[in-house]
C-alpha cells in the first residue's frame, strides 16, 4: 500500500498548500493521508473538505516537538480540530514561537545580519520558524543555503539560537488524547538514542497514553525499520509510515511510502473503526 502519513503544509514549513498536497496524494495513488503541520492545526479543515471532494481516505494530524534533549516530535492522528484542550496547548507554542523569533532576529541584527521581523511577513499561512528565518537570509545574499545558514547560526549552540518553547512529552500525549487522537512517536532514529535507550522510553510514554510509533521515515534503513516494527509489536503499538515530506524545503524527500499490508493492517483497521465510518 502506498501511504502517507507525516508531511507538512504552508501552514508550517512545507511548500505546498493543503489542497495541493491533497491533488499531489490522489494523483499518486496514495491510499490513506495525513497533513501533520507542526504545532498547528489550522490547515485541517481545508484539509478535510477538499480530500472529500477528491474522495481520498484523510486523516486529520499534527506534529507537536516535545522537551527532550534532542529533538522528539509526537505525532497526532484523527484529532478533533475544535478541541478546546489541544486549541489551547497549540495556541500558548504559537505565542512562543512569536517571542522566539523575534528574539533570534535580534540576536541576528547584532550579528550584522539587514533583517527584521517584518520580513517574516507572509511567509507561512501560520507557523514560522528557523527554516523561513534562513530562506529570508539566503534570499538577502546570505550563505549557501537553508540548511548551511541554519546550521551556522540558527542551531542549538549557535550565536543567533534561541530554545524552542516545548511542553513535556505527557503534556503533550495528553494533548492529543484529550482530542480524541491517536499519539505516535515520530522518526525515533532523530532521537540519537541507542536501541536499549528507546526501548526505556518507549515504555515510558506508553504509560503516558502513547499509541504508535512511526517506523518508516526516511531517516532509518531497513534495519533499524524492521527493530522499529519489532519494538512496535512487542508494546502492542500500531506501525505507522511517513515520509515528513516538506515540498522543495526537502528536496530529497518524495510523498508517499509503501508499506506491505501487513505490516501496517492494525493501523488500518483503526483507522477504519474510528475514522472512516463516522466520516
Amino acid at each position: 500500500m502506498l501511504l502517507d502519513l507525516h508531511c507538512h503544509s504552508t501552514y508550517s514549513d512545507g511548500t505546498l498548500s493543503p489542497r495541493q498536497l491533497i491533488k499531489k496524494a490522489k494523483n499518486l495513488g496514495i491510499k490513506i493521508f495525513s497533513i501533520t503541520d507542526h504545532d498547528t492545526i489550522k490547515g485541517q479543515m481545508e484539509a478535510i473538505e477538499f480530500a472529500k471532494e477528491l474522495n481520498l481516505k484523510y486523516i486529520p494530524g499534527v506534529e507537536i516537538n516535545a522537551e527532550f534533549p534532542t529533538l522528539m516530535d509526537i505525532l497526532g492522528y484523527n484529532v478533533d480540530i475544535k478541541n478546546d484542550y489541544l486549541n489551547s496547548v497549540l495556541e500558548i507554542i504559537y505565542n512562543k514561537r512569536i517571542e522566539r523569533n523575534r528574539l533570534m532576529i535580534e540576536l541576528l541584527k547584532k550579528e550584522g545580519f539587514r533583517i527584521d521581523i517584518e520580513d517574516l511577513e507572509g511567509l507561512s499561512l501560520y507557523t514560522i520558524g528557523r527554516p523561513h528565518i534562513a530562506r529570508i537570509l539566503l534570499k538577502k545574499g546570505y550563505g549557501t543555503s537553508v540548511s548551511q545558514i541554519i546550521e551556522t547560526y540558527l542551531t542549538r549552540g549557535k550565536s543567533c539560537y534561541i530554545e524552542r518553547f516545548k511542553f513535556s512529552p505527557r503534556k503533550t500525549i495528553r494533548a492529543i488524547k484529550k482530542a480524541g487522537g491517536l499519539a505516535v512517536l515520530a522518526h525515533p532514529k532523530k532521537l540519537r538514542l541507542s536501541n536499549i535507550q528507546l526501548e526505556i522510553l518507549v515504555n515510558e510514554l506508553k504509560d503516558y497514553g502513547l499509541d504508535g510509533i512511526e517506523c518508516f521515515h526516511y531517516s532509518s534503513d531497513p534495519h533499524y525499520t524492521n527493530f522499529l516494527i519489532d519494538l512496535a509489536r512487542k508494546n502492542g503499538l500500531l506501525v505507522t509510515a511517513g515520509s515528513d515530506y516538506h515540498g522543495s524545503n526537502k528536496p530529497y524527500v518524495s510523498l508517499g511510502v509503501y508499506v506491505e499490508n501487513f505490516v501496517i493492517q492494525d493501523t488500518i483497521n483503526y483507522f477504519v473503526t474510528n475514522y472512516y465510518k463516522k466520516s
